[in-house]
């Protein structure tokens, strides 16, 4: 597609430059949070850390949601346990690598004002978005159907 080649791709604003340095600052933020935090034994939980009541659904509900464990996967990929990071939440794991490489890739884009490697697209974000929540769903479904 046009523009999609880093040399050809047009300058980016000097307010999407900012958006994408914030941007990349707060994923930097949250990845260092992760990074301090003990994954829980339990698989899930490890966000009570942080001072947030536990989990609506097994708390009430006795069932995780799909969510649960999220926490618990980036603390597991921060501390570089990647298979346990992938086995307590697969879209936890997926959303934390895909923030490990958003955040050079923001910080230069923004630093450069042009995209680096590939620009994004509203195309490229849909793809990615549903494909994770299909993941993360099938990935709650086959935990709680098949195990």
């Amino acid at each position: 597609m046009k523009g999609d080649f880093v040399n050809e791709v047009p300058e980016i604003s000097r307010f999407f430059r900012c958006v994408l340095a914030v941007a990349s600052l707060i994923a930097a933020g949250v990845l260092l949070t992760a990074a301090t935090l003990e994954p829980s034994r339990k698989g899930m939980g490890t966000h009570e850390q942080l001072g947030m009541s536990p989990c609506y659904f097994p708390d009430k509900l006795g069932v995780p949601c799909p969510a649960c464990g999220m926490t618990t996967s980036w603390a597991h990929l921060m501390k570089g346990n990647v298979r346990a990071s992938a086995e307590v939440n697969l879209g936890g794991f997926i959303l934390c690598v895909t923030c490990l490489l958003c955040v050079p890739w923001f910080m230069l884009s923004a630093i450069k004002g042009r995209w680096i490697l590939m620009r994004m697209t509203d195309g490229r974000i849909l793809v990615f978005l549903v494909s994770w929540l299909l993941v993360t769903m099938a990935d709650w479904l086959i935990r709680r159907l098949l195990i």
